[in-house]
């Protein structure tokens, strides 16, 4: 679910971006295939409804999951209850964690940081929502706000430490966004296609590299907004843009491995052999990891809003609006698995041991694994 966000004028559309000027496209009927792995619900848990776009947090064998004004974090392997705690607001942006501090939004603008066992430590009035979930690495505590500002808390007191920001264009894609922390490095896509990377402890820019070029006349056609979050694995780093492309990096020395035109709706995933990403019309992309070259497309899912795809042993996943999770073949793209949670999933699985864990638009929390 995405739209189109503006300081000077109301131009918002719900839904994927691809409909906003189209006649509304059918998703594709579920057809019946022969299953290739085993998917199994390990466990799952229900929490109030999100209502937003809430990505649970995983940290060695914990996850941290919001809903409603609930925050809790729960055994990863059995979902055994560690502590929970009820905030005085709406959580509306999350969440973020190393294990030991965790951090989430509120509607009213609130960042709010507890401890490692669940207990309020310290708040911070932001300049507006959280754009996607705050980053806890470094003794800091990151967080981007839909005014595309990042701002740096010393995660023990919450003192500013540093802000970063880049004018924003008129119009933007308002998409929930992810940054990524990695060797004092914080890695975050922007709204004119490009990906910065900022020194951590000091906010410093350090390496910038465009994912996209704008084309076209009109603000609409020129959007080309980073969406979703990057992915790192090993020496490449990936991300995509909306009306834009695909883009590898090599981490090593900053050069361009390989770019890929895709109108993409979420960020891409990295394995051991392809990038997987989904376009807007719901077709999901696997490139060669080395080269960039097309692997496979498959088109059986279009139009069912799917999720940025996710690794797990051997598969990749994407959710949908119905609550099903696909599994998908690496090496083919065919269709080789499938199971159905509680609601809507619109944000990404977390990759754990086994498989994932997903949170739905209705609460249920779910750890998925494959065999």
């Amino acid at each position: 679910m995405m739209k189109f966000k503006t300081f000077a004028i109301a131009a918002s559309c719900i839904g994927l971006l691809a409909a906003c000027s189209t006649p509304k496209h059918v998703p594709a009927e579920l057809k019946a295939f022969e299953p290739g792995i085993t998917v199994s619900i390990v466990w799952n848990r229900s929490l109030p409804s999100p209502n937003s776009y809430l990505v649970p947090g995983v940290n060695e064998d914990s996850v941290f999951v919001a809903g409603n004004r609930e925050l809790a974090r729960y055994s990863a392997y059995n979902a055994d209850r560690e502590w929970g705690a009820t905030l005085e607001e709406r959580i509306t942006g999350g969440v973020g964690t190393d294990g030991y501090i965790t951090a989430v939004g509120l509607e009213n603008g609130n960042l709010v940081v507890v401890d490692g066992q669940g207990s309020p430590d310290w708040t911070s009035k932001l300049t507006s929502e959280l754009a996607g979930p705050p980053v806890v690495a470094g003794g800091l505590v990151v967080v981007r706000t839909k005014d595309m500002r990042i701002t740096a808390f010393e995660a023990s007191t919450g003192d500013v430490q540093w802000n970063y920001q880049r004018s924003q264009p008129a119009l933007t894609v308002d998409v929930p966004v992810g940054m990524i922390a990695r060797d004092n490095l914080l890695i975050v896509g922007q709204p004119n296609g490009h990906v910065v990377i900022l020194d951590l402890p000091s906010g410093r820019p350090v390496f910038e590299f465009p994912v996209a070029q704008a084309k076209g006349i009109t603000e609409v056609e020129r959007l080309i907004d980073v969406v979703g979050t990057p992915a790192l694995s090993y020496d490449l780093l990936c991300a995509a843009a909306y009306q834009g492309a695909v883009t590898c990096v090599d981490t090593t020395n900053g050069q361009l491995k390989w770019s890929h035109p895709v109108d993409a709706v979420a960020g891409p995933a990295i394995d051991d052999d392809n990038v997987y990403v989904v376009d807007a019309a719901g077709k999901v992309h696997a490139y060669y990891r080395e080269s960039g070259e097309p692997r496979w497309e498959n088109a059986e899912l279009t139009y069912r809003q799917l999720t940025a795809p996710v690794v797990v042993p051997g598969a990749v996943a994407v959710g949908d609006f119905e609550g099903y999770l696909h599994f998908l073949s690496p090496r083919t793209g065919d269709l080789i698995g499938r199971t159905r949670l509680s609601g809507p999933i619109v944000v990404p699985g977390q990759h754990f041991s086994d498989g994932a864990i997903f949170q739905t638009q209705k609460g249920e929390v779910a750890y998925v694994a494959t065999r």
